[in-house]
């Protein structure tokens, strides 16, 4: 009889083992990188002229003079996620990560307000992005959610809380939860936005690295991304 116990308690512990594997499995496997620290090879470059390259295993932006908002873009649209990533920024230089983004007009939602339907369409013309941007600033707005391409915070900043979190001269984890209308952003682990969008009514879109317009300046500024991962959610 205790041999048969105990034969059955093999088995019994047998088989939880690998179903705690097969689940720790399937966890693991539901993110996804999106950069591969190699190349950018079908990604999609949007805006302005600034350019890209990959270099020590990171995506790096760096700045054009007299161009406008640049994105480069996965190829893949995105709706309810989990993404992070890691960013270093040079502090004079203003940054974002675009999420849920359109280009043309066909993709605008209805509900948006007459004034941003109106900016909307003429802000589609399939060439640039706009929609809901993370952003990445040296200024206190970091992790906070402006509308991109029409204006305006989707979620406001934090100064007292990001001045806190944010490291000007150094790497920045991002973290950036978008369920429904809820958006949540931490950096470096501590929450900075969460709130709902109930302006833009973008639910599915793309993703976009920007590196920001710097006007006449000549002085080339970077934004360094690596470790950009997303998992989608229900």
């Amino acid at each position: 009889m205790k041999r048969t116990l105990a034969g059955y308690l093999v088995i019994v512990v047998a088989f939880a083992v690998s179903l705690f594997g097969q689940n720790a499995g399937a966890d693991e496997h539901e993110w996804v990188t999106i950069f591969n620290g190699r190349d950018i090879e079908g990604w999609e470059q949007k805006g302005g002229e600034a350019t890209y390259k990959v270099e020590d295993d990171c995506l790096v932006g760096t700045t054009k003079p007299r161009t406008p908002n640049t994105f480069l873009c996965p190829p893949k649209s995105y709706g309810d996620f989990e993404l992070t990533f890691d960013v270093k920024c040079d502090e004079a230089l203003n940054s974002g990560v675009q999420i849920r983004s359109i280009s043309s007009a066909d993709e605008i939602p209805a509900g948006l307000s007459e004034k941003d339907a109106k900016k909307a369409k003429k802000k589609a013309d399939g060439k640039s992005l706009f929609g809901p941007q993370v952003e990445i600033a040296a200024n206190g707005n970091a992790a906070g959610v402006w509308f991109e391409g029409i204006g305006g915070w989707l979620l406001d900043p934090k100064p007292e809380v990001t001045n806190k979190a944010y490291k000007k001269d150094d790497w920045n984890s991002y973290r950036v939860l978008a369920k429904g209308e809820t958006i949540q952003v931490w950096v470096n682990g501590t929450k900075i936005s969460d709130g709902k969008d109930t302006r833009t009514h973008f639910a599915k879109g793309r993703l976009g690295f920007q590196v920001h317009g710097v006007g006449q300046k000549t002085e080339p500024l970077s934004v360094r991304w690596k470790n950009i991962r997303i998992r989608e959610v229900e």
